[in-house]
């Protein structure tokens, strides 16, 4: 390493010790004065900010040694730190102070920037080449497909307001794209996708539209007596769609239309790092753009921040690491015989619908099928036992031997053809949204049918555990 080099890391390390000293002054003032004008949201978000830095403390020795992962970390770090800090910046109501030395900080992560890529910099640690495969064609397919599954084929974005779709499709397909590489790389299967899309709906939902805890979006308080300030109705059924048709469906209908590749992750290292960074601005435009004009006033309170936070951690380390022992589904495999393509299907739909009928309010009614105060709570342990039985068969039905790559096109089929009917019962509101719906019924009930078919049956598919 030469002297120019080692004095250009100089810069970053002195930059890196900058700007965490300014986010531990930022956090010692908060503590000390607390102003008035300081939400709980922005001691959360203060709080993440605070903790990135702290990984500046751990990078800047192994970044003076040379070694090459904390460079590459350290670029991660300050352009995460930069969008983290200008979320913070943008969002939140701060005293005049607070907001100078936060604008200090964001001009101190901006020449870190600039300092930890210059070519001096660069050229003092050997690169280190991704030569995995890539399918940049599968990556995109999954952040398109992502946001018309969640919104556009259940009638909740009206065809008049199509146009919505660009405002989610950030955070929907860039948040499938990234559950999706995650799971993959950590070797997970459809089991660790749904738990993942648990944890993206917690993130969604509860933290960036609110809608978990707040007594006017969406009506959604009305829909069921509240738990511990929880909108419990409204969280059953958006924790399990998200998982399902968020996350996990849009995931299998890419990978079963790019067969040849696998499971493997569609993106290296820099397009993994780039859909983070999409995801997390698709996070910021919707939790600017949707609860100030929907849910005028409203901040989540510090608790449920916090608590959803850790759910959400808790979940994705699960997702990530907790795979189904190899012997356990063995034993399964050579066990079972699942029925025939149509019967899954069948099954799929008839849960899927069962479940929106349950816990959505249709037809007029304020509370899930039609009832009134407690009562509500009957229809929810209904659709948790609908949700529990399904995961219980199909997790068999997949770990058997003679689990094709039909069946799984069925079971997609059957739950996506059931999701779109309920939006043609419960949520379309014209004639023109009503033909789009029944039209789309119909394409996926012919496409599912025709790809099952043309199937190779002998091709065995992932279970819903992985192998």
């Amino acid at each position: 390493m030469t002297t120019q080099q080692r004095n250009a890391i100089r810069v970053v390390v002195g930059l890196l010790i900058a700007s965490l000293t300014v986010s531990v002054t930022i956090a010692v003032l908060t503590l000390v004065f607390h102003p008035g004008g300081l939400t709980a949201t922005t001691w959360t978000r203060s709080a993440m900010v605070l903790a990135l830095a702290g990984l500046y403390v751990w990078l800047a020795p192994r970044l003076l040694r040379g070694v090459a992962t904390a460079h590459r970390r350290v670029r991660i770090a300050s352009a995460a730190g930069f969008v983290a800090v200008a979320f913070v910046f943008l969002t939140s109501q701060n005293p005049a102070w607070l907001r100078g030395l936060q604008g200090v900080q964001l001009g101190l992560l901006a020449v870190l920037i600039v300092a930890v890529n210059r070519p001096v910099v660069r050229s003092a640690f050997p690169a280190v080449v991704d030569e995995r495969p890539r399918n940049r064609r599968a990556a995109w397919l999954l952040v398109l497909a992502a946001p018309v599954v969640a919104e556009l084929t259940l009638g909740t974005i009206p065809l008049r307001q199509e146009w919505a779709l660009l405002v989610f499709t950030p955070m929907y397909g860039g948040g499938a794209l990234l559950v999706r590489e995650l799971v993959r790389r950590t070797g997970g299967g459809y089991a660790n996708l749904l738990l993942m899309g648990v944890a993206y709906g917690v993130v969604e939902e509860g933290i960036v539209l609110q809608s978990l805890t707040s007594p006017n979006l969406y009506h959604a308080a009305e829909w069921a007596p509240r738990l511990f300030g929880l909108n419990t109705d409204y969280a059953l059924l958006n924790l399990v769609y998200h998982a399902v048709f968020s996350v996990t469906i849009p995931v299998v209908l890419v990978e079963l239309c790019f067969p040849a590749h696998g499971t493997r992750p569609y993106l290296r290292r820099g397009g993994l790092i780039a859909t983070g960074l999409i995801a997390a601005f698709g996070a910021f435009v919707v939790r600017v753009s949707v609860p100030p004009s929907q849910d005028p006033g409203y901040t989540m309170p510090l608790a449920p921040a916090l608590v959803f936070a850790a759910v959400a951690l808790l979940l994705a380390v699960v997702a990530l690491r907790v795979h189904l022992r190899p012997a356990t589904a063995l034993r399964l495999r050579s066990a079972l015989v699942p029925p025939r393509p149509l019967v899954v299907g069948l099954v799929t739909g008839v849960g899927a619908l069962a479940f929106f009928v349950l816990v959505w309010p249709f037809g007029g009614a304020h509370q899930p099928l039609f009832t009134r105060g407690a009562w509500a709570l009957l229809p929810m342990l209904g659709a948790t036992i609908v949700v529990i039985s399904l995961v219980y068969v199909m997790s068999r039905w997949s770990a058997a031997a003679g689990w094709t790559r039909a069946h799984v096109i069925a079971a997609c089929t059957g739950a996506l053809a059931a999701h779109t009917t309920f939006g043609l019962i419960g949520q379309a509101s014209g004639a023109l949204d009503r033909g789009f719906l029944a039209a789309v019924v119909l394409a996926t009930l012919a496409l599912g049918t025709v790809a099952a078919r043309r199937s190779p049956a002998p091709a065995p598919a992932p279970a819903l555990q992985p192998a």
